[in-house]
């Protein structure tokens, strides 16, 4: 073959990729952020992927899937994903030969051509698997990578849940407070009656009308948290806070707190300690550092190089045998990859029981605030049901013209705190049972949400 032919074929079998320009733009990017919302068709379109039934309530379970679908962290975990995926196809290349061409020009050669054309090959051989130990490597840290998605599905849900408590409770906190501030009202109007009569005390009605003014005090506070705990779901959800707006919210799964001591803890905690997806992910790392540490073993035996080459030579055509040639391992026989990949896996290693030795730890604490809330929630519903009591009493008497309407307007306000005070232990009880439950990867009282990974 003619050198210009070999440069020719050469050429043809060189594939290239060409570089696309993708520029960001803050301006554009911040627009799309801000057209965000539950109502967008491309939601509407993710959920009609998953069968989702267009009249589903807007609860915990549905906005845990718009959080998958909206939230950056989940859109970066993907990407990282993406990238530890295409690692692996960097792993399984195999190394390009090489080709080396050295026109020499005779410049006092007499009746022939004064060209003398040199060609020669290198053919890199890996030798030891280590192509093979190398893609083992990739494809563990893949779907180490893969399971941190679920992950962090799950530290999403944890952060919305929460967010979604906090603005049930605002929400009901308001609620009451108005009844409240009316029943406080009419107490106050009730006293003020009677001290126009000269039957009561100023200071008994100055004291009612401090009593009052606390509580719109405390209306004006729980008010500010509702807009406050609306951004905070907002961000929860990877959404503007407007993007909330027409969304009627359903506070379900706030309604009753899951009972902990029907849980099967111990196995829960064990099946945690095996499967939760951080535990699997840490698994994957240690078994990607093990085939590492296989690769930089292998890398003691040298690679071979094969060098075939051809010369053109005054009309004639040469072509040179060059067998190997092979890296001596005289200085080194790679002690200190090894040692460094050694070091790796025993450090992964300690990692992973630091892991398990957290989780154990989250659980029983979380476990243990769940059970002791869970018996101040028992005597909260005791006492509401005291007072409901005794307003029915009360309302009995008041028909019989034994009581006033003061006596009655005392009570209900009476059991309106006590509605106040269960609603505390309510949301501190579903705050312990999300704790739980982000400890043990396990939904407690909801579907599962990981459909839409």
């Amino acid at each position: 073959m003619h050198p210009r032919q070999t440069l020719l074929f050469l050429t043809l079998l060189t594939g290239c990729a060409h570089f696309q320009d993708q520029p960001l733009d803050p301006q554009v990017s911040a627009s799309g952020l801000e057209a965000r919302s539950l109502n967008s068709g491309g939601l509407q379109a993710y959920f009609a992927s998953l069968k989702l039934p267009k009249d589903a309530p807007w609860d915990l379970a549905k906005l845990t899937l718009a959080a998958l679908f909206y939230h950056p962290d989940m859109a970066l975990i993907r990407a990282q994903a993406d990238m530890a995926g295409a690692a692996g196809q960097t792993a399984a290349q195999r190394p390009n030969p090489s080709v080396a061409i050295t026109p020499t020009w005779i410049s006092n050669i007499a009746d022939a051509v004064p060209w003398i054309f040199v060609g020669a090959l290198s053919i890199p051989i890996e030798t030891a698997g280590k192509r093979e130990y190398r893609m083992d490597k990739s494809r563990h840290l893949s779907a180490a990578a893969r399971l941190r998605i679920a992950d962090t599905a799950w530290l999403v849900r944890s952060r919305l849940r929460l967010a979604l408590l906090d603005v049930y409770a605002s929400e009901t906190a308001v609620q009451m407070l108005g009844q409240q501030q009316a029943l406080q009202a009419r107490v106050n109007g009730d006293l003020h009656a009677q001290q126009q009569a000269g039957e009561l005390a100023t200071s008994d009605v100055l004291a009612a009308q401090l009593a009052l003014d606390q509580v719109r005090l405390g209306l004006s506070a729980a008010e500010k948290k509702h807009a406050d705990s609306q951004a905070v779901l907002a961000a929860a959800l990877g959404i503007p806070v407007s993007g909330l707006a027409g969304v009627k919210l359903d506070f379900t799964a706030f309604a009753q707190v899951p009972d902990v001591r029907q849980l099967a803890v111990k196995q829960l905690t064990a099946k945690a300690l095996r499967e939760r997806p951080d535990v699997l992910a840490l698994l994957a790392e240690y078994a990607a550092a093990q085939a590492a540490l296989q690769l930089e073993v292998a890398n003691q035996y040298p690679n071979i190089q094969a060098n075939p080459g051809y010369t053109w030579n005054t009309g004639e055509n040469r072509w040179l045998m060059g067998l190997a040639a092979l890296q001596l391992p005289v200085f080194n026989q790679n002690q200190g990859p090894i040692a460094e990949m050694v070091a790796k896996r025993q450090e992964t290693a300690q990692r992973f029981e630091a892991l398990q030795l957290r989780i154990i730890g989250e659980i029983d604490r979380a476990y243990a605030a769940a059970q002791a809330v869970q018996n101040r929630m028992a005597a909260a519903e005791q006492s509401l049901g005291n007072r409901k009591a005794n307003v029915a009493a009360i309302k009995d008497l008041l028909a019989a013209g034994e009581v006033d309407a003061h006596a009655l307007a005392t009570a209900e306000l009476e059991q309106s705190l006590a509605e106040r005070s269960r609603l505390d232990v309510l949301v501190e009880s579903q705050q312990a049972a999300a704790q739980l439950e982000a400890a043990l990867r396990y939904p407690l009282g909801t579907g599962a949400f990981l459909a839409g990974l």
